[in-house]
């Protein structure tokens, strides 16, 4: 009887491991070593946040000092109405150059160089073709400043620090005008191609 008593008193464990001090004091070192790399890389991270939104500001100035030195036309960006006013100019300047457009094909003679008049004009195509008009000019020009509003809107749109100054009704509308502005180079170039596909002779190289 003795004898299995003793068996059973070996037998029995501690159900939980207990640490020494020792290990315990290691364990909490390097837990509170990893706080503390923790706190640094968060103080990094803030850091760099701050020094981004501080290169954001000042790229923001330097974009509007800029386009104010460059006169480019270009409507203010956080200005929906001012903006939409900028393209209804831009259809209005290409409806001009449609309705303002002579076919230089209808000046085409190639009975000119038979001519024995002193004064006699070479008109034949071979001619008159160096007067072709370049039609995509105007619309890569237009092109070009709808994409150039485009940018400086997105740019608008990722700073938090001027949408804050803008009111809720005017943010709403200029987070449309991407979409509207995409649609308006569509709508150019489905303009060109019918300009070029209706005067084949006269635009079609």
């Amino acid at each position: 009887m003795v004898k299995r008593k003793n068996q059973d008193a070996v037998s029995i464990k501690p159900a939980v491991e207990l640490l020494s001090e020792e290990e315990w004091m290691a364990r909490r070192n390097i837990y509170m070593q990893r706080l503390a790399d923790l706190k640094t890389s968060v103080a990094f991270i803030d850091d760099a946040v701050e020094e981004y939104k501080e290169l954001q500001k000042q790229k923001l100035r330097n974009d509007k000092w800029n386009s104010y030195l460059a006169c480019d036309g270009l409507p203010n960006p956080s200005r929906p109405a001012e903006i939409r006013k900028f393209i209804f100019q831009l259809n209005f300047m290409e409806q001009e150059s449609c309705a303002n457009e002579i076919s230089w094909v209808l000046s085409v003679d190639e009975c000119s160089v038979l001519s024995q008049a002193p004064d006699r004009c070479d008109r034949t195509r071979k001619i008159m073709e160096k007067s072709r008009p370049n039609v995509g000019q105007l619309y890569d020009e237009t092109v070009q400043r709808i994409l150039a509003t485009i940018e400086r809107v997105q740019r608008v749109l990722r700073n938090d620090d001027e949408l804050v100054h803008l009111p809720t009704f005017q943010v709403r509308e200029l987070d449309k005008i991407p979409n509207e502005l995409y649609g308006e180079i569509e709508s150019f170039f489905d303009k060109l191609t019918y300009r070029v596909v209706s005067s084949p002779d006269a635009l079609m190289m």
